[in-house]
């Protein structure tokens, strides 16, 4: 039986188990043959049968992430490969928007260093002061869909920010078991650990490390913009490393002066 990683109804289903064989050979080692035995029995008895039941009861993931985590991989090397050839160069920056009342953010991708909130609208940025790409995040589809169904609004303390962006990585996307969110003056960092994505994030970083500063995947994506519209400040992806060995992602971003 296939036992998931991050599931955790068949890890209490486990720990059940487990719990009901140290309790039945609790009984047999001790060879009393009294009230405490046939209690240490029935309780191994019970901690089995409830594992079952989780066990039975708990389906796997319906989608196997090792192929789901490579389908955004292709489009994000594509797009930073073609601004290599036009030349760009620079870190994607998330740009705050207010319009209508409403807040919404755009990824700009300069040809070297930020220097400023571009004027134009259109997709190619040209000019002596701010040149470059400007884009939607790739997180836009899911940020929409967030507000539509869930109703979700980005607080502007930075302490909540960083409790929404554990929300969104541990309970609403259910991507990484643990999320870790600190800032230190302007630099913040995010630590996504047991990320069931990495496959995604491995893949990227070997054709180039490139690919998830200048175009990052839709999770990095949406903490960024998060961020950006929390703050009013346009944040830059500064770094986005996967651990080598384990299935931890370090995604590294900084808060631009106006």
């Amino acid at each position: 039986m296939k036992i998931p990683s991050l599931n955790p109804n068949y890890r209490a289903a486990l720990v059940l188990v487990i719990m009901a064989g140290v309790l039945i050979s609790t009984a047999i080692l001790t060879n009393r043959g009294d009230f405490t035995s046939a209690a240490l029995v029935v309780a191994a008895l019970v901690c089995l049968l409830t594992g079952i039941f989780f066990a039975t009861l708990s389906g796997s993931d319906p989608l196997d992430l090792r192929y789901m985590s490579l389908l955004p991989v292709q489009g994000s090397i594509n797009l930073v490969r073609i601004c290599a050839d036009l030349g760009i160069q620079g870190n994607a920056c998330f740009i705050p928007e207010v319009t209508e009342n409403k807040t919404h953010s755009v990824q700009f991708l300069p040809v070297a260093e930020y220097h400023g909130v571009p004027l134009s609208t259109e997709s190619f940025v040209m000019g002596t002061d701010a040149a470059g790409l400007m884009t939607e995040p790739s997180c836009a589809p899911l940020l929409r869909l967030l507000r539509e169904r869930e109703h979700f609004t980005i607080p502007f303390e930075m302490t909540a920010l960083h409790n929404l962006i554990k929300e969104l990585g541990v309970e609403v996307l259910d991507v990484a078991e643990r999320v870790d969110s600190t800032h230190q003056e302007e630099i913040i960092t995010v630590t996504m650990e047991n990320y069931r994505l990495i496959n995604g994030c491995r893949a990227m970083i070997r054709e180039s490390p490139r690919c998830c500063i200048a175009n990052p995947c839709p999770v990095c994506s949406l903490f960024a913009t998060v961020f950006a519209e929390g703050t009013g400040k346009v944040i830059q992806m500064e770094r986005c490393a996967p651990d080598p060995k384990l299935p931890n992602v370090t995604a590294v971003f900084s808060v631009l002066p106006e």
